[in-house]
C-alpha cells in the first residue's frame, strides 16, 4: 500500500469514526510548531488521532534458516527508519516506515502522528550517562516509575514498534555492570507487561560493550548500534562479540566530525552534499542491506537540522536560513535515502554540489587570509533537471562552545548572509578581525531542494593556544 493510499484509507476511516479531519491548503504550512513537515501536495488531510487503539500490533523477532527477521502483524518488517520526529510526510513518501526517538517526551503525539503516516516508532527512554546514578536507589526508582507510566499509556498503541532503553551510556563511562543489570531489570519489567514489542538498548560502536551486554542484560531482544565512519566494521564486531542476537544500526550517515580530516588549526572538514550522497548510497547497500540476515534495519541520522560543529554536517533538512522561502529545504541526502528505500529517485532531485573553493583553494587546503583581504568564493553545482539555481552564502564564526556526544551546541555567530541570485561565485572581503571562520553556500532549486558545501578558513595567523582543540570522540546522537 502506498502512503497516498494509506492516507486516503485513514481519511475514510476517520470520517466513519467521527474523528476530526483537518484540511490544509497552504503549500508551505507547518502542521505543528514542533514538527516541520514538508508539504508535497496543495491539499493535505491531517488526521487528528484522539484515541489509542486497545489492541496492539504484535511485533516479534524470529530466527530462521536465513537468519534473524523482524515481524510486524505477522509480516516481515525491515526497518527503513529516520532519526527524528519532523518531516514525516516527506519520510513516508520517500519509503521510510519508522522513526526513532531518543526520549519519550511527547510520546503520545509522536505515536499518533507516525500512525497517521503509516509509520512506526522505536520509542526511546533517555537514561543517565553518569555511572553513579545506577547505584542511586532514588534514580533507579524514578526510572522504574517512568517505565511503568509509559507502559500503562502506550504499550497498546498501534504505531509502537519497540522500546529503546538509553542511548550511548557507554560513551561517557556509564556502561558499568550495574547499569546493564538495571537496564536488564527494566527490559524484564517491560516484557512481562508487553510481550508484543521487543526491547533494545542503544550503544556507540564498541566491541567490549557488546560483550558486557551479553553478560549482564540477557533479556534484551536486539542491540542498537550507532556508527558513522565505523559502520563497515559493525557486522564483524557483532559477530566477534558474545552478543548472539540481531542488531540494528540506530544512527548512521556521513563520517562523524571526530572522524573527519581537520585543518592545521583543528577544525573538521565537512564533505559536500554530493559526497554525502555517495556515503549514504554505499553504506546503506554495503553495510545495512547486505547484512540483513542479522541486521533488522536502521535509522539514518538526522532527519531534521541541528548544530553540531556546523549547522549542516548531519542535517538532512535546512530549516533556518535567511532568504529561504519555505519552512524547510530537503538536502541531497534525502534523495539518496529515497532511492535506497524505494529503488527509485524522486521526480525532482537536489542540486549536486561537487565542490567549493576560496581563491581556488578547497576546504582541505588550510585556507589562511589576511584581515580585509579580497577573495573569490566559487561553488561547482549543477541541477539534475536543469532547474534554475539560487545561491545563498553565509559567513559564520566557528563555534567556541562545543557539545559532546550530540549534546546541545549553540549556533555560532552569523556575520553576514548574501543571496547571490543565480551566480555560483562571489567577491568577498575577509573579516578585519583575526580568528576562525567558515563560509557556507546553500544551492537551492525551484522545488525546495538544497545542496550544501562550506570552507573553513583562518584570518591572520593564530597562536597555537587559540587554535581549536583535538577531535572529540563522540557520536552524533
Amino acid at each position: 500500500m502506498t502512503i497516498r493510499h494509506f492516507l486516503l484509507k485513514n481519511q475514510l476511516r476517520s470520517f466513519l469514526m467521527g474523528m476530526t479531519v483537518l484540511w490544509s491548503c497552504n503549500w508551505h504550512c507547518l502542521c505543528a510548531a514542533s514538527d516541520t513537515t514538508t508539504i508535497e501536495a496543495p491539499f493535505r488531510p491531517v488526521v487528528d488521532v484522539q484515541t489509542t487503539v486497545a489492541v496492539p500490533v504484535a511485533v516479534s523477532i524470529r530466527k530462521g534458516a536465513d537468519g534473524y527477521r523482524l515481524y510486524r502483524d505477522g509480516q516481515p518488517y525491515f526497518i527503513k527508519g529516520v532519526g527524528g520526529r519532523r518531516h514525516l510526510k516527506t519520510a513516508a513518501l520517500a519509503g521510510a516506515n519508522s522513526l526513532r526517538t531518543w526520549g519519550a517526551n511527547d510520546a503520545a503525539d509522536i505515536l499518533d502522528r507516525a500512525h497517521g503516516m503509516g509509520m512506526t516508532v522505536t520509542l526511546g527512554v533517555w537514561l543517565s550517562h553518569q555511572a553513579s546514578d545506577y547505584l542511586d536507589t532514588f534514580y533507579r526508582q524514578r526510572l522504574t516509575d517512568e517505565i511503568q507510566r509509559l507502559l500503562d499509556r502506550h504499550k497498546n498503541h498501534p504505531a509502537l514498534l519497540m522500546w529503546a532503553l538509553g542511548n550511548e551510556i557507554n560513551l561517557e563511562g556509564a556502561g558499568t555492570p550495574e547499569a546493564w543489570q538495571f537496564i536488564d531489570e527494566l527490559a524484564s519489567r517491560i516484557k512481562a507487561q508487553d510481550p508484543h514489542h521487543p526491547v533494545i538498548t542503544v550503544i556507540s560502536f564498541d566491541a567490549d560493550t557488546a560483550d558486557r551486554i551479553a553478560t549482564h542484560a540477557p533479556h534484551l531482544d536486539a542491540l542498537g548500534i550507532n556508527a558513522y565512519g565505523d559502520i563497515s566494521k559493525v557486522r564483524a564486531m557483532i559477530d566477534a562479540s558474545a552478543f548472539a542476537g540481531p542488531y540494528l544500526v540506530t544512527e548512521w550517515g556521513v563520517d562523524g566530525h571526530w572522524e573527519a580530516e581537520r585543518t592545521v588549526w583543528g577544525r573538521p572538514i565537512e564533505p559536500t552534499s554530493q559526497q554525502k550522497v555517495d556515503y549514504h548510497l554505499q553504506r546503506y547497500a554495503r553495510d545495512i542491506l547486505a547484512n540483513s540476515d542479522r541486521c533488522i534495519g536502521s535509522y539514518v541520522f538526522l532527519w531534521g537540522q541541528k548544530q553540531e560543529r556546523t549547522p549542516t554536517w548531519y542535517s538532512m533538512f535546512i530549516e533556518q536560513l535567511p532568504g529561504l522561502d519555505r519552512p524547510a529545504a530537503a538536502c541531497a541526502t534525502v534523495d539518496a535515502m529515497h532511492y535506497s528505500w524505494s529503488g527509485d529517485w524522486p521526480a525532482n532531485r537536489a542540486p549536486e554540489v561537487a565542490g567549493m573553493t576560496i581563491d581556488d583553494q578547497p576546504a582541505g587546503s588550510n585556507v589562511i587570509l589576511t584581515p580585509g583581504q579580497q577573495f573569490i568564493a566559487r561553488v561547482d553545482a549543477v541541477d539534475p533537471e536543469n532547474d534554475g539555481l539560487r545561491f545563498i552564502w553565509e559567513l559564520m564564526m566557528e563555534p567556541t562552545i562545543l557539545g559532546t556526544g550530540g549534546s546541545f551546541e549553540p549556533l555560532p555567530e552569523t556575520l553576514g548572509s548574501r543571496i547571490a541570485g543565480n551566480l555560483g561565485n562571489l567577491n568577498l572581503e575577509a573579516p578585519a578581525v583575526s580568528g576562525e571562520y567558515r563560509l557556507y553556500v546553500y544551492v537551492l532549486d525551484t522545488d525546495g531542494r538544497v545542496g550544501t558545501a562550506n570552507v573553513p578558513f583562518q584570518v591572520g595567523q593564530l597562536p597555537p593556544a587559540e587554535a581549536a582543540g583535538p577531535a572529540n570522540p563522540a557520536s552524533g546522537g
